[in-house]
């Protein structure tokens, strides 16, 4: 059985004395099975992170994850 597709949001923030850095993933994913939702937020965190990693233990602003389809 093929599982959903997601579209994955999420932005976050992090503040130093220095800078501030904000960023956003938005991708989908097609999630493992029995992967959950917060399997799946951790999943973006990471990615995000990856990407850029001035945001790493920053705050998150948004989080958005819904099935991908009309």
């Amino acid at each position: 059985m093929q599982q959903d597709t997601f579209l994955c949001v999420l932005t976050m923030q992090r503040t130093t004395p220095a800078a501030t850095a904000l960023g956003t993933f938005a991708d989908t994913i097609t999630p493992e099975p029995g992967m959950s939702r917060a399997d799946i937020f951790s999943l973006a965190i990471a990615r995000l992170t990856r990407l850029r990693p001035e945001l790493t233990e920053g705050a998150v602003l948004f989080f958005s994850l819904d099935k991908n389809q009309f």
